[in-house]
């Protein structure tokens, strides 16, 4: 879906970050089939089924660890994300983040290793020469600030920044000193109306190697097992519900009103059927604590 302003208002392009405003619930796997039938029905549409590889990747902890961009590479890029890549920087060189790339993938891309017999052991080492996998498809990075101080509403509100359909960032993000440090599957129906998104997605992990290594900690590039494999991070297997809308400019507060008056609409719409709640500032906190 392409960000819009609460009203219809498409971006300029000129628009670099903006403000992700959400309603977020949990949904028990057993009731996914009426949660789909729902929103299948309010937002007059079939779901539109993905699945999404997340890679986690983790800034330095000491101040001398942040590094700069490679000019040179931000120079290579058009103007509108030169601009993206820049503040992004900007941010970068400042505070350690907790940064995702996002690729989607093909439920026939699960269990090719084992099919072809090309799993890489688990103790051997990443060829560095290499061009990695992951760099030859497009992802998207995904960067959000600490969420805004929340109020009485049950709406968040957080700065955030994507660029998306970039090739070679797994590349990009080590030479800045960020490593990486896990990985999920998200499964995901995702639905539209008007300015809002809707998703109902839940987390798989992948199995652990033979020698009772997590997968889920292996590295970055290496192959997907079978799907059948995977297992949900909760416990529960709870699906999560996340209702969102963008708005550009943050500083506007009737753009900022605009948006939230139109999710709370929402969720009164959905009472009965949804029990939708905040989140805490600090378990969305994506800055990594400087230690020196």
């Amino acid at each position: 879906m392409a960000a819009r302003h609460p009203g219809g208002q498409q971006s300029t392009g000129k628009d670099i970050t903006r403000h992700e405003l959400f309603l977020t619930t949990s949904v028990y796997n057993d009731d996914i089939p009426r949660a789909v039938r729902i929103l299948q029905g309010y937002c007059g549409m079939k779901p539109q089924a993905s699945l999404r590889r997340r890679l986690v990747w983790e800034g330095p902890r000491q101040r001398p660890g942040l590094r700069d961009f490679d000019p040179a590479f931000i120079s290579r890029q058009p103007p509108g994300r030169a601009e993206a890549w820049k503040y992004l920087h900007g941010q970068m060189i400042r505070q350690s983040y907790i940064i995702t790339l996002i690729y989607e993938v093909e439920r026939s891309a699960f269990g090719q290793a084992q099919i072809h017999g090309a799993q890489r052991s688990s103790e051997e080492v990443p060829d560095r020469n290499r061009t990695l996998s992951c760099d030859q498809s497009p992802g998207t990075l995904k960067w959000t600030e600490l969420p805004d101080p929340v109020d009485s509403r049950t709406v968040n509100t957080r700065l955030m920044l994507q660029i998306e359909n970039e090739k070679g960032l797994c590349t990009v993000i080590q030479s800045i000193g960020y490593r990486f440090t896990r990985q999920m599957i998200q499964e995901c129906y995702q639905f539209i109306n008007g300015n809002v998104l809707f998703e109902l997605s839940r987390y798989l992990q992948l199995p652990e190697d033979v020698d009772g290594t997590s997968q889920t900690q292996s590295h970055f590039d290496s192959p997907l097992p079978a799907f059948e494999h995977l297992t949900p991070f909760d416990s529960q297997n709870k699906w999560v519900l996340t209702i969102s809308a963008n708005v550009f400019n943050g500083k506007d507060q009737v753009q900022m009103q605009q948006g939230i008056s139109e999710l709370m609409a929402i969720k009164t719409e959905f009472e009965g059927c949804f029990n939708f709640h905040m989140v805490g500032r600090l378990t969305l906190d994506t800055r990594v604590k400087i230690i020196g």
